[in-house]
């Protein structure tokens, strides 16, 4: 039986572990491999997130950060999914499905009613948990898809 992983707001400390658990995930898209290796710069969780409380970190049984999602809350209804990464190991075992419905309770008490979220390769995981397309958006690395996610569902 799948038992859903602890979420927890990040430690002050773990910005270099969140990183690399960063780099991982991102390294499973074949696309961005070579334009990521080339601009190891863009792999950047600021501390400023952290001490804010924007960073939740699923963790597995010893305590091991296993995923973690970034969100940016905004003075209006949308709240942007600014990052969502999972290790590689453990993708499709409801660890990001986890994190998105961590972040959606977490933006519905803080007053957000959507989700926005730039999404690349991911598009097809983002439709799977509620997300449409709103339209196109450009990234440093090309083109992509902004997605939106209606919270009072």
């Amino acid at each position: 039986m799948y038992e859903a992983p602890k979420i927890r707001d990040a430690a002050p400390n773990e910005g270099p572990a969140l990183e690399a658990l960063q780099r991982r995930s991102s390294d499973v898209w074949e696309e961005y491999r070579e334009q990521l290796a080339a601009h190891p710069e863009v792999i950047e969780l600021p501390q400023a997130f952290i001490d804010k409380g924007w960073v939740r970190v699923a963790v597995d049984a010893s305590n091991t950060p296993i995923g973690f999602s970034v969100v940016i809350p905004s003075d209006g209804p949308a709240h942007e999914l600014d990052g969502l990464f999972v290790e590689p190991a453990l993708m499709r075992r409801g660890v990001g499905r986890a994190l998105v419905e961590d972040a959606t309770e977490r933006a519905l008490s803080e007053g957000a009613v959507v989700m926005d979220v730039t999404a690349g390769p991911a598009q097809q995981f983002y439709e799977c948990v509620g997300f449409a397309v709103t339209g196109p958006a450009r990234t440093q690395f090309g083109t992509a898809v902004r997605m939106r996610r209606d919270l009072r569902r």
